[in-house]
């Protein structure tokens, strides 16, 4: 029997949702009801739930904050988010969240169960996620691969890097899956990484005994299939800008300047600078400093490297000019987005602990 938690602050659209539910028999049952995000959050720490079903406008703590709480509490909880508003942001979002699915108001009975059906679908795969799971993995990564795609390709490499799994030997098969993945794209494109990683690729195998640094193995692979991918142009894409664009981030840490990107395109400086700011929408100094900032970001939540090291690791000679630059685009300096990160993963740490409840919209232990 699957568990459902239903969340509204209208208690007539819980009530509708209630009857649905329940018209179907004992495949589904609603174990509790909420009125906001802070009650939707405190519920699930106490009772066993398998599926949220939550509006997305309440009053105290939105459903799509409450869905991000709830999923780094426990990433197996399904959530279906609903929503009055069909716009594209609210999916970004949901996509951000890892929602698993989203229903718009109003919503006929048969479409609800199509969603509580796909939910325990990939509740139950990512329990297991078997031979399928991983199949479907590497499906993903040689698709972003073979069309090209570094910028998506990286991402979800960055993806699989931060996800927990329930044993070594699962981390260990799917890093061998992706490994795989990356050797076979790299016999596609006819690209001979024995040869240029060899030694490398040793020295590391050598001292390796983490799943982290099985992972370094594949990063390094994967950045030199790209090299050769990237510099050679091996992918004919539709729009000539977007070599630019992989250019771009596969070069984001080095001194990247417009001078080699327009070399790269083997076009004048002047034409390049045009183009890009005609084709992309700002010019290219803003773009590759808004890129850089967007990855220190990452790097400032994800690790624990000094914020000097960071800077150097992303291109800037100087510490003081990345902070500088950093608040610029992101109104405050390096060290205030990192103690804002620790201050709001501690807070959301404290929501969970026994004995938390909410006052004026903050948590008090």
């Amino acid at each position: 029997m699957i568990k459902i938690l239903l969340v509204d602050d209208e208690y007539l659209e819980r009530d509708v949702l209630r009857m649905i539910i329940g018209s179907r028999g004992g495949e589904f049952q609603v174990v509790g009801e909420a009125e906001n995000g802070l009650e939707a959050v405190k519920f699930v720490k106490e009772h066993d739930v398998d599926i949220v079903i939550m509006d997305i406008k309440m009053p105290k703590m939105t459903g799509l904050e409450a869905s991000r709480l709830i999923k780094e509490y426990n990433p197996m909880i399904g959530i279906i988010i609903v929503s009055a508003y069909n716009d594209f942001e609210f999916a970004q979002h949901a996509i951000k969240y890892s929602l698993d699915d989203y229903l718009l108001k109003p919503s006929r009975p048969e479409h609800i169960f199509e969603a509580l059906e796909s939910t325990v679908g990939k509740i139950r795969q990512n329990k297991d996620p078997g031979k399928s799971g991983r199949e479907d993995m590497k499906t993903a990564f040689m698709t972003f691969c073979r069309s090209g795609d570094y910028i998506r390709a990286k991402k979800y490499l960055r993806r699989v890097k931060k996800m927990h799994f329930d044993s070594y030997d699962e981390e260990k098969e799917v890093t061998k899956v992706l490994l795989e993945s990356i050797l076979t794209v790299a016999e596609y494109f006819g690209i001979d990484v024995e040869k240029n990683l060899k030694m490398q690729v040793q020295e590391k195998l050598m001292t390796s005994k983490t799943r982290e640094q099985y992972f370094q193995i594949l990063e390094i692979i994967f950045e030199e299939v790209f090299d050769v991918i990237i510099s050679e142009k091996r992918v004919a894409y539709k729009e000539e800008m977007t070599y630019a664009l992989h250019f771009i981030e596969k070069h984001l840490t080095d001194d990247l300047t417009l001078e080699s990107a327009a070399s790269y395109m083997n076009i004048s400086t002047h034409y390049f600078s045009k183009l890009f700011k005609s084709e992309v929408g700002e010019n290219f100094i803003d773009y590759v400093t808004d890129k850089k900032v967007e990855r220190a970001k990452e790097l400032i939540v994800d690790t624990d490297l000094p914020l000097n090291v960071l800077a150097f690791e992303l291109g800037f000679n100087e510490a003081n000019y990345f902070s500088k630059v950093f608040k610029k685009r992101a109104g405050m300096t390096p060290s205030q987005y990192r103690r804002e990160a620790e201050e709001k993963k501690s807070e959301e740490k404290n929501l969970f602990r026994k004995g938390n409840y909410a006052a004026n919209g903050k948590w008090i232990i």
